[in-house]
């Protein structure tokens, strides 16, 4: 039996990761006959440029960042600081207004199944409807650990980042609706299905589940149909793939670091750089910039990858069987680094930071050590890219973990899983 799916990417200030696992997860319940539609929310132009209606929303519909400068580092310690900072749901009529405007596209839409990816409200208006909920996470959006996105940091979240806490808003707004309480803001992420796009090797969560059954399904990620730029060039040296994300919360400074670091080295270097970074940046001779690329092609071309170390982008690294040059600008990206990267021995970490008792963060780069600067140092970025080319084992353990995942991958049917969240008679409340 076909369903009839809804979507509801996150799209408060985050990249394009969360919009292209949910259009991984369309493509392949409408190749099933699934009929599909996106909130509008997230990243409007992938979803449109993926052949997917989106459907019209209020004007205060999540959108990603302006190109204004950000902060450094974003100093996330657990979902509940990314609900209360990036959307300001810590406001108890911010909430119901999201609940409420989910809530209309639900009634609309009439959809059999709901699709979330670290959207709480539309899971809250979608279970008031009765309407079952398919969560595509991270494992730490789901994780009952403290400092789940940080879990280095000494110090509560709202250490780091003081704004209030949302949790009671969610348990207010939960119990007007009649699902009962919230105790932690991790639980709004669980669906009647969870799927995980990793390894529980790799990224396990402790516990049981909360609700409905998890699943770990190996990488999911979405290509454009046509990459925006040049492709990657042929070429006998070394190559070096650079992607450090879509713009939302790099500056361009980070990324003229990376160019200036790969300047006169014996390398040919590829750069995707979604969507911002338009000019204005000094570009060497053995650089080929190009813009919103898709990842499989440049991870193939590629002898190492030099990245954010955003989930989708490292496991997909890693399914490639490609090393990783980590440079983080936000905790969870510092995370991927240290679990994904340095722990598996498929790559380095150029950054990496520490909390202090009163609340602050200390930064060490890899070689020069402790740093007050902004960004990765131009020479810490070229010994990092340099040791990685002059060890084999970092691609030798790459690959190893690229076996696993593609198995992993290959033997997942997303179809039967998602559509496995409709066959509980009764959504828990």
């Amino acid at each position: 039996m076909s369903e009839r799916v809804l979507f509801f990417p996150w799209g408060w200030g985050g990249g394009a990761a969360y919009t292209g696992r949910c259009l991984a997860l369309a493509s392949a319940l409408a190749a099933a006959g699934d009929e599909v539609a996106f909130a509008d929310c997230g990243i409007n132009a992938m979803v449109r440029e993926a052949g997917f209606t989106v459907l019209e929303s209020e004007p205060e519909a999540p959108r990603p960042p302006d190109r204004h400068p950000m902060p450094p580092f974003l100093p996330f310690a657990d979902v509940e600081r990314v609900f209360a900072v990036a959307a300001t749901y810590h406001r108890v009529e911010r909430v119901r207004r999201r609940v409420a405007a989910d809530a209309r596209l639900i009634e609309e839409y009439r959809p059999t199944l709901v699709v979330i990816d670290m959207c709480p409200t539309a899971a809250l208006a979608a279970r008031a409807a009765g309407v079952p909920v398919v969560s595509l996470a991270d494992a730490d959006f789901i994780t009952p650990r403290v400092n789940g996105w940080m879990p280095w940091s000494t110090v509560a979240p709202r250490t780091l980042l003081p704004h209030p806490s949302s949790l009671p808003v969610w348990d207010t707004v939960s119990r007007e609706l009649g699902l009962g309480e919230v105790t932690r803001a991790e639980h709004l992420l669980w669906g009647e299905t969870t799927l995980v796009s990793s390894l529980a090797e790799l990224e396990p969560v402790e516990g049981p589940p909360h609700r409905g059954e998890l699943h770990f399904v190996g990488p999911m990620y979405w290509n454009p149909p046509g990459a925006a730029g040049a492709a990657p060039p042929r070429t006998d040296r070394p190559k070096v793939y650079v992607t450090i994300g879509s713009g939302g919360t790099v500056g361009r400074q980070a990324l003229q670091n990376v160019l200036d670091a790969c300047a006169d080295r014996p390398w040919t270097v590829y750069v995707s750089c979604g969507f911002a970074f338009e000019g204005d940046l000094v570009v060497p001779d053995n650089v080929v910039v190009a813009g919103f690329t898709g990842l499989d092609t440049p991870l193939a071309w590629a002898d190492v990858v030099v990245s954010h170390g955003g989930s989708a982008t490292v496991l997909a690294t890693l399914l490639h069987g490609k090393p990783s040059v980590v440079m983080p600008f936000m905790s969870e990206q510092e995370m991927n680094g240290r679990q994904l990267v340095e722990a598996t021995g498929a790559g380095v970490l150029l950054r990496t930071s520490s909390t202090t008792e009163h609340g602050r963060l200390a930064f060490s780069d890899r070689y020069s050590g402790p740093s007050d600067q902004p960004c990765v140092r131009v020479a810490d970025i070229r010994r990092g890219i340099t040791e990685v080319l002059a060890d084999s084992a970092f691609t030798e353990r790459a690959a190893g973990w690229g076996e696993r995942l593609r198995a992993r991958r290959t033997g997942t049917d997303l179809v039967a899983l998602a559509h496995s969240a409709t066959d509980r008679t009764e959504v828990r409340r």
